[in-house]
């Protein structure tokens, strides 16, 4: 049996993959089978199907989420171990995701399958910091059909985005009613999980943007953009002309989730 190490993806470096890469050595190709010296490749990397790659993590609960590629190599697809990084390199990384349980490889052919397993973030273990929040980088370790492994190296060819989870209250609208020309005053309060404190904290500085639509029905548009205090609460004012709703809307960040809050509908006479 042969280690292998190929740029072809990327490769995750917690202590279960590193167990299992252990357990898996040992195990070497059959007797008599062929050296396979062709890395597993893998392609169409998916995390968190349907979600654009993001895993939204709150202040407490863990969250599991699923990882799948398709594997091809020449010897066949045996098995594969998924995890994530985060950090420059793989070799510098301050956290990692360690997949859950036994993974799953379905063939697609002689030489190719579908392999999917999952991976859970927790705040109380492996999501301790808010730094962690941000780009982390699929890694994997694969054992082909004749017992060859493959580690992926950090090429970043599969990525995860992990945020914070967001909370925006619904808007308030004073006064109600109110007079034709006069001023409406519109706020809410923006509040995001603290993975470190393990509750939610408030959103500090950030542009929300405050939002109208004549009656109760159609779209929103932007009519002010504002940011959040020391408190996370945002304000804005603006003339009342015309029967509609208020609310915020928080495009979200690298970080951060995006949020839109409810509206207020103001009667205007």
């Amino acid at each position: 049996m042969r280690l292998r190490a190929t740029a072809t993806a990327t490769v995750t470096a917690s202590a279960a993959l590193g167990a299992a890469l252990a357990v898996t050595a040992l195990a070497g190709p059959a007797a008599g089978a062929t050296q396979d010296d062709t890395p597993t490749r893998f392609s169409d990397i998916v995390v968190n199907k349907r979600l654009d790659y993001t895993v939204v993590v709150g202040a407490r609960a863990k969250v599991a989420f699923q990882i799948s590629a398709t594997v091809n190599d020449p010897s066949g697809v045996r098995s594969v171990t998924y995890g994530l990084w985060h950090g420059n390199t793989r070799a510098q990384a301050d956290g990692y995701l360690a997949q859950v349980g036994s993974g799953r490889c379905v063939k697609a052919g002689a030489t190719t399958s579908r392999c999917e397993a999952v991976v859970v973030a927790d705040p109380n273990t492996n999501l301790r910091s808010n730094a962690l929040a941000g780009v982390w980088t699929v890694g994997a370790v694969a054992v082909d059909g004749a017992g060859n492994v493959t580690r992926l190296d950090d090429v970043g060819t599969g990525i995860a985005r992990i945020k914070r989870e967001t909370h925006l209250s619904g808007a308030d609208a004073t006064p109600e009613p109110v007079k034709k020309g006069r001023t409406v005053t519109v706020r809410a309060r923006m509040t995001v999980a603290s993975w470190q404190q393990h509750k939610d904290v408030p959103l500090i500085g950030h542009q929300v943007l405050l939002q109208f639509r004549k009656g109760r029905s159609g779209a929103f548009a932007t009519v002010q953009k504002v940011k959040t205090d020391r408190n996370g609460w945002v304000r804005g004012a603006v003339k009342a002309t015309v029967d509609g709703e208020y609310r915020f809307a928080f495009a979200g960040t690298s970080l951060t989730q995006a949020r839109t809050g409810a509206a207020d509908f103001v009667d205007v006479r």
